[in-house]
């Protein structure tokens, strides 16, 4: 599931670069050969180099688009951030190490310049401009609130709205160039804020944006269904092709230093098992497939191909659909997951090339972070245990345990179906695994390939799906859309993929964002954290490994799984002398 990044632990930047990095070999960029192409280095700085002005490069994206506003729900996914990375302005930037630090292209300074009531004041570089002349000013912070803000836009579908709904006023000086953020209740992650930004100028060619009504037809149906023609980025859209793939070209109106690239493509395979075929083909420069066994041996073999195989600050995990009928039932649930063996799955997935990969013990932190703690162990989360499963099934009313399973008022259990994309290797065994380890309780799961997962799970036709979600060094933000209760009756709510409600923890996410200190709110996240837990609705299974493959005549790519390694594309070239 390519949902993004989004992004959640509890934890200053400087500490989850301490993470990143402990994982990571400290020494210099390799010069590697055949089978021995991985790439080593300093997070921030890995396979830095000169690299010449001009060509071309082709980078894979993997899910159809069909909704191109990255703060839409429908458009929060990876395909869309990788290029909306390259597209759209941001305050603050996530580097891969896992600092924030400000984006002095856009803005010179932004910083708190008071307490009661918050106020944070960002002044913008006078150069900064959209591709079509029109100055980045105030007035795009405060359509990006209003729209992000369920008060003066209830029925835009946001991604996270997290901070935006806490904010009072956004007011411009100095022509725009000054923007003055007064919040009515404090904000701790009011860095994540105005990242990205859209323009109010484009907004507003798709209606009245002073109104809910025009706010939202903007907001969901304009920039989310047209090809963006905008770009305050170092490169701007010139084609959407008809093949799904995106063509981009420098823009002629960026403020920042020239890219060093002409084009930068992206183009669609979301048959993951065909990506290094064609990197080895030529056809494409860059791969960032999730990493599986076959995939990663592949592109070792591969002798003119460098990779990098990283921490991932996204987390995999099993999500059930408390909308399915027979999921309501939290004994089910629970079965479910005492049946499913997490350190067994991980051995016959991700652990066939990375021995280090651990079962994940906590809904809402990564491992070594601040406030990680194992809160499922006592829930007994992943135990491969059939015989306490079916005890759980059986000391609820189930009958037809290990058999036919029927609920206690005497219906059936339906077939639970398990929806996987097209084309993911990795997911599609890690359903099968599962499907094998309830099948003794009486639990037929039916594997469902689906074309796009994210339109599959809004649609509410599933039971169970494997999830890909990221976390940042945002804490409370991060976590309030998975975990923030949808209203009764939705099928899908931001990443709350499974419709999971329960108001102890939305009180507990929204003293966490109150909070002052990050230690205060990861002590009410931890709280939560262990409710979540308690109601068998996620299934933690390991901190997810990000892959990055590249042609070794690229200088300047590196791995970022917090921001995409399209964070800093006015960088990439071709090396000197390729």
């Amino acid at each position: 599931m390519a949902l993004r990044r989004t992004h959640s632990m509890a934890l200053t930047a400087g500490a989850l670069a301490l993470l990143l990095a402990a994982c990571a070999d400290g020494g210099g960029t390799k010069t590697a050969t055949s089978g021995d192409g991985r790439v080593t280095g300093e997070l921030n700085t890995v396979n830095t180099a000169p690299v010449g002005t001009g060509g071309t490069v082709t980078y894979t994206i993997t899910y159809p688009i069909s909704n191109w506003n990255v703060l839409n729900t429908g458009g929060a996914t990876y395909s869309v951030i990788d290029i909306s990375s390259v597209l759209l302005p941001s305050a603050f930037s996530l580097q891969p190490d896992g600092s924030v630090t400000q984006n002095a292209t856009l803005v010179t300074s932004a910083e708190k310049t008071a307490d009661s009531p918050q106020t944070i004041t960002y002044t913008i570089d006078p150069k900064a401009v959209w591709s079509d002349g029109t100055p980045i000013s105030a007035d795009d912070f405060a359509y990006t609130w209003r729209a992000l803000d369920p008060r003066t836009c209830p029925k835009c579908q946001a991604a996270n709205n997290a901070g935006y709904d806490r904010i009072k006023s956004v007011k411009g000086s100095e022509q725009g160039r000054t923007v003055t953020v007064v919040f009515d209740r404090p904000y701790v992650d009011w860095k994540a804020l105005f990242s990205p930004i859209l323009p109010a100028h484009v907004a507003k060619t798709y209606g009245p944006t002073e109104t809910p009504a025009g706010l939202e037809k903007s907001f969901n149906e304009g920039l989310a269904k047209s090809v963006p023609k905008f770009s305050a980025g170092p490169f701007r859209i010139e084609e959407f092709t008809a093949d799904g793939s995106v063509v981009m070209v420098r823009n002629e109106k960026w403020y920042g230093k020239p890219p060093n690239l002409d084009k930068l493509i992206f183009r669609l395979i979301t048959d993951v098992s065909q990506q290094p075929t064609s990197l080895a083909n030529e056809e494409v420069d860059v791969i960032y497939p999730n990493p599986q066994v076959d995939i990663v041996q592949q592109v070792d073999d591969l002798p003119a191909v460098r990779y990098q195989v990283s921490p991932s600050a996204s987390v995999h995990q099993i999500w059930l659909n408390h909308n399915a009928p027979a999921l309501k039932d939290v004994a089910l649930r629970k079965a479910i997951f005492q049946a499913v063996n997490v350190k067994d799955l991980i051995a016959k997935t991700i652990g066939q090339f990375d021995s280090t990969a651990e079962p994940r013990l906590s809904q809402m932190f990564l491992s070594g972070a601040p406030g990680y703690a194992d809160v499922v162990s006592e829930f007994e989360y992943g135990i491969g245990d059939p015989e306490k499963a079916k005890k759980t099934l059986g000391d609820d009313g189930y009958t037809g345990v290990g058999s036919k399973l029927v609920a206690p008022d005497g219906k059936p259990v339906p077939a639970l179906r398990f929806a996987v994309q097209a084309g993911d290797q990795l997911r599609a065994s890690e359903a099968q695994l599962v499907k094998a380890a309830v099948a003794p309780l009486g639990i037929e799961v039916q594997v469902a390939t689906v074309s796009n997962t994210v339109d599959a799970v809004q649609e509410g036709n599933w039971a169970m799906t494997v999830g890909t979600v990221s976390q940042s060094p945002f804490t409370a933000t991060s976590n309030i859309p998975y975990f923030l209760s949808c209203e009764e009756g939705v099928n899908f709510c931001r990443f709350n993929l499974g419709n999971y409600r329960n108001l102890k923890v939305d009180k507990l996410l929204d003293s966490a964002l109150s909070a002052t200190s990050s230690e205060e709110a990861t002590k009410k996240l931890q709280e939560a954290d262990k409710l979540v837990s308690s109601d068998y609705s996620i299934l933690p299974l390991y901190q997810n490994r990000s892959f990055l493959a590249y042609d070794a005549k690229l200088g300047n790519i590196r791995d970022n799984s917090l921001s995409f390694p399209t964070y800093n594309s006015e960088q990439w070239g071709l090396l000197n002398g390729s």
